[in-house]
């Protein structure tokens, strides 16, 4: 794939042709979930994407109905998500609530989230995380209580 800084999302691949299981900490950390990096940061491995960034991840996951992100917080970065398709139960922090198509969501640092599709359409988020200079980021399940 070319490298561009201009990016038709519809042109971009996902990562896998089915719905996938990912696990973190040897646990089911996303149900269901196809993966397309767009913007990745530079060095990462096994993506592939039409640009680069020294600060920034950009791309899109799908859950299939039923599917979900466990609670995880990112220890030094921030997220915005934007729902393209479907509904889903929002959970950031303390507040949770349903959203949908044209929804904004803003995910601080160290701060627990997570989702779930809900209805029989698939869920697709854009996903937008801008990474803290020089810092590694850790994303961690949330201790549950």
């Amino acid at each position: 794939m070319n490298m561009t800084n201009i990016i038709d999302v519809e042109e971009i691949g996902w990562d896998t042709e089915d719905y996938v299981e990912s696990y973190l900490d040897g646990e089911t950390h996303q149900h269901l979930v196809k993966v397309a990096s767009y913007v990745t940061l530079k060095g990462s491995d096994g993506h592939s994407a039409t640009a680069n960034s020294d600060l920034m991840y950009i791309g899109a996951y799908e859950y299939a109905p039923g599917g979900w992100i466990s609670d995880h917080i990112h220890t030094r970065a921030e997220q915005w998500y934007y729902i393209l398709n479907g509904n889903s139960i929002m959970k950031v922090g303390d507040e949770e609530r349903e959203a949908g198509v044209g929804t904004i969501i803003f995910i601080p640092h160290n701060t627990v989230h997570s989702y779930k599709v809900v209805g029989d359409e698939p869920l697709r988020i854009l996903n937008v995380a801008t990474w803290y200079k020089g810092e590694e980021t850790v994303t961690k399940l949330a201790l549950k209580d």
